[in-house]
């Protein structure tokens, strides 16, 4: 900013002086223009009455010095000459010199009469010229009678010298104006700039240790200006701000208190269920098959009710159970090792051929040849690949197609394995596919009535997917099917199937 101020000034001090500079210029030229036209005013008569003089006596001395007072009424004059009538010159004077030439002797004749014609107000004329590579300022003054030899006229030549020795010496003066001025500036520039910059260099360490997280600190700067006020208001925001994060802390503290009571919760819940409903269904499935004595038709088919819906709670109990696995850091709770893709696929495709068939879906299955092992658990990598087959084969309408592959394929640098589940099922909404994969989540009520589900599959399948470093996405059109990508990195050097 400072740098600004002292280029502004700078332009602003060149400016001036050259607009001072010319203006004087121009103002002495046309004060020596209407200085010269006076003076041809003032002289043409005693001239001319010289030059008569000299035409009746023939006496020299006393024209010339009359001549030579009279040229130094004006200092700029260069040479004067006085024409007669018919043409000639009667005399010409310079400075160092005076020429005459009286009647019957042969003198120099002026070509342009034109312009030695008389004038209505008899005022003299002046204008610029180019003489022997000089800009001089000539003026006529003509006779009243021309053509006759008694009359004559007056024509004048005047130099710029003057004029033009006061324009270098303005200009000189004017350089060393300008040059103490800008002396002046930097000076003043430099000194503002130490106060400016010392104050943002404050401000600028303050930023730092905020962002260091040293938040009690403040920016200690005394200034009535706009970097003062700039000073206190970041102050107060920094003060604000650790209010704020202070409260957001307290907040994630009890957060996580809640967030570990829900996980023991789910914990305790799901292993409190599991106990009784093992027993349950081993009671009914002895009863199913008669081991506890025949069963009537109507008890055979309570019997079979009673355990297919045993067989939905015991599902809903193991996605609580895979919940609160999955939300504890992974692979601390969890083993490792070199899962095979193609196997996980091939294993979720013999669990759902039944259903698939009972629903006549085309199935199409395309796994690439030589796919290179993931690292992580092959559990839980089984149930995202059977929680996509069974929402794909659960949402797709009887008569529709489901296709899975896997291919090897890069994400941002990594080498991986892609794994896509694409069906013609019912879809999913845009404004719903960025919360698909929250947790209770499902696109609208009537989608639980529908088909069962607690919103966990997804929220599950998210979970793991990211506990592997992979990535997991959707694409989808509501009433045209989706499309489930699950992205799952290789280590370095994995063992090809």
């Amino acid at each position: 900013m400072a740098r600004a101020i002292a280029l502004a000034v700078v332009i602003t001090l060149v400016v001036s002086a050259g607009t001072v500079v010319v203006y004087r210029y121009l103002v002495m030229r046309e004060s020596l223009e209407a200085e010269a036209r006076y003076f041809c005013s003032l002289v043409h008569v005693p001239l001319v009455q010289i030059s008569l003089m000299y035409d009746t006596i023939g006496i020299n001395d006393p024209v010339e010095e009359r001549v030579d007072r009279l040229l130094h009424l004006n200092s700029d004059v260069r040479e004067v000459q006085i024409i007669r009538g018919d043409g000639t010159v009667a005399f010409s004077a310079s400075r160092d010199r005076v020429r005459l030439w009286p009647l019957g002797v042969t003198a120099p004749s002026f070509d342009d009469l034109a312009l030695l014609e008389p004038l209505p107000e008899r005022s003299p004329i002046g204008e610029r010229v180019r003489l022997d590579g000089r800009t001089v300022y000539q003026v006529v003054l003509p006779s009243d009678h021309p053509h006759e030899p008694w009359s004559m006229s007056l024509l004048a030549t005047f130099s710029y010298d003057s004029v033009n020795r006061q324009l270098w010496r303005g200009l000189m003066l004017s350089v060393v104006a300008l040059a103490v001025g800008l002396l002046v500036t930097h000076q003043v520039s430099r000194a503002l700039a130490r106060g400016i910059t010392r104050n943002l260099d404050d401000l600028q360490a303050g930023v730092r240790r905020i962002r260091a997280g040293r938040l009690d600190d403040r920016v200690d700067i005394h200034s009535d200006d706009e970097v003062g006020e700039l000073a206190s208001a970041f102050n107060d925001m920094t003060e604000e701000l650790r209010h704020t994060i202070g409260r957001l802390r307290s907040a994630n503290r009890e957060l996580q208190a809640i967030d570990e009571t829900k996980s023991n919760l789910l914990a305790n819940v799901s292993h409190e269920l599991r106990t009784p409903l093992t027993a349950l269904k081993g009671f009914l499935e002895l009863l199913e098959d008669g081991e506890l004595g025949p069963l009537g038709d109507r008890a055979a088919r309570a019997v079979n009710v009673c355990r297919r819906n045993v067989d939905r709670l015991a599902l809903r109990v193991e996605d609580l159970v895979q919940l609160s696995h999955v939300e504890t850091p992974w692979p601390a709770l969890a083993t490792t090792d070199l899962v095979p893709v193609d196997e996980v696929i091939h294993l979720a495709v013999e669990m759902f051929e039944p259903r698939i068939r009972a629903k006549s879906h085309r199935l199409e299955v395309d796994v690439s040849r030589g796919l290179p092992r993931v690292e992580g658990n092959l559990e839980q990598l089984e149930r995202v690949v059977l929680n996509l087959v069974d929402n794909a084969v659960k949402f797709t309408p009887d008569g529709g197609s489901i296709r899975i592959s896997a291919e090897e394929c890069d994400h941002e640098g990594r080498a991986g394995v892609l794994v896509r589940i694409v069906d013609t099922g019912i879809g999913i909404p845009a404004a719903e596919q960025v919360r698909i994969f929250d947790r209770f989540h499902q696109v609208d009520s009537s989608i639980r009535r529908r088909f069962g589900g607690m919103g966990l599959g997804l929220a599950l399948v998210h979970h793991t997917v990211e506990a592997h470093d992979g990535v997991v996405w959707v694409e989808s059109r509501e009433g045209e099917g989706s499309s489930f990508f699950v992205w799952l990195p290789c280590p370095p050097g994995a063992q090809v199937i």
